[in-house]
């Protein structure tokens, strides 16, 4: 590949990122390219290793403290009022934030009142990007970030709310919860297979029998067969729950520049630079592609997860990149909102019309039963 992009690993050949040399140390992109084998050579070989011994340490650990909580040893706390809790096995990648929005929605039109928990990881003074996409998804609702869970349910109930939404809290089994709502990604459902840090597992896949509900999200870019495959090896790990298949639908366009709103159709026929800070590009590549959108040759730039892409990093990394797709052909650069939401203050010249995408958590098959194991667990 020329101009010096290279391949994001995963299933999706049109996906590009920066070549290593622009980041000092291991970036998430360098690191999600060693661990799904896309960079090659001895010396990646070897690294593989070392990250595998160390994930044996990480399991060992993880199952320890698993065997803690069923034994009492440590225990579990409740917050006063119920707890929902819509999280995933691994790091990330499963288009969580949308999915607490819905289940935040949902909760508000039965008549309750429900207040976001997170852990705010990376969170500034005025909170993480997550945190100002939720804001704009559930106008009103109460936010409470602390890292310490239990805390931060107990002041979101002393502080009006009847039911809490725990967002990637599966894990955090200090705090009791009512439901537990699984995500997995169906285009990378199990993080490399592997627990961290050869993977992106943070517990084992067994672990899935502890929730009462599995959402399979970016189903409507997967093929059926790989659905029943993926919910076949849920179920032999022992998951005994409810399934749903969700899809990230295309609800709005915006210009950056001017907030001018477009439908996402708009898009059909275009040449595209897409750049994202999200788990898993693929699913915003696919979805781009779905629109009828054309992805340049450059392929998507990936940012970190949660990386600061305004100012300073914007001129870094995204405008060479966009320059350079422009010469490619693209006509429009297009993000999600979860990288607008960091670039809103402030947003300099850019080398392509810059858009945000913004989408929509649908379930488009077992909504009834995942409503109704919602309205048993608030009940």
């Amino acid at each position: 590949m020329t101009n010096g992009w290279g391949h994001l690993p995963g299933a999706c050949p049109q996906d590009r990122a920066p070549a290593s040399g622009h980041n000092a140390g291991v970036s998430q992109r360098d690191f999600l390219d060693l661990i799904s084998g896309q960079t090659r050579g001895p010396w990646a070989t070897l690294k593989r290793g070392v990250l595998r011994v160390a994930s044996w340490h990480f399991a060992a650990a993880a199952v320890a403290r698993l065997g803690l909580y069923r034994a009492g040893v440590l225990r579990r706390h409740g917050a006063g009022v119920p707890v929902v809790c819509v999280g995933n096995l691994t790091t990330g990648g499963t288009g969580k934030t949308p999915a607490v929005a819905w289940v935040v929605a949902q909760l508000a039109a039965a008549g309750r009142k429900p207040a976001i928990v997170s852990r705010g990881y990376r969170a500034g003074d005025s909170g993480n990007d997550e945190q100002r996409v939720l804001e704009e998804l559930c106008p009103g609702v109460p936010h409470v970030q602390n890292p310490d869970r239990v805390a931060g349910a107990r002041q979101a109930a002393s502080g009006g709310a009847d039911v809490v939404v725990l967002d990637d809290g599966f894990s955090h089994l200090r705090l009791q919860r009512d439901l537990d709502i699984l995500l997995f990604d169906a285009l990378n459902p199990f993080g490399y297979g592997r627990m961290l840090p050869r993977g992106l597992l943070r517990e084992p896949i067994r672990s899935v029998r502890r929730a009462k509900f599995a959402v399979f999200t970016r189903a409507d870019v997967a093929t059926p067969e790989r659905l029943r495959d993926l919910e076949d090896t849920i179920r032999c790990k022992g998951f005994v729950g409810g399934v749903a298949h969700a899809a990230h639908v295309p609800r709005e366009l915006v210009e950056l520049a001017t907030g001018r709103a477009l439908e996402p159709a708009w898009l059909a026929g275009q040449t595209v630079a897409p750049f994202c800070g999200i788990g898993n590009p693929t699913g915003f590549v696919r979805t781009l592609e779905k629109l009828g959108a054309r992805v340049s040759p450059l392929g998507v730039l990936r940012l970190d997860d949660h990386a600061a892409v305004a100012g300073r990093e914007f001129e870094r990394q995204i405008v060479p990149f966009l320059a350079a797709s422009r010469e490619q052909g693209a006509t429009v650069a297009v993000c999600t909102q979860k990288d607008a939401v960091k670039l809103r203050a402030g947003l300099p010249q850019t080398p392509l019309p810059l858009h945000e995408l913004r989408v929509r958590f649908a379930v488009i098959r077992g909504e009834a039963e995942l409503l109704a194991a919602l309205a048993a667990a608030v009940s």
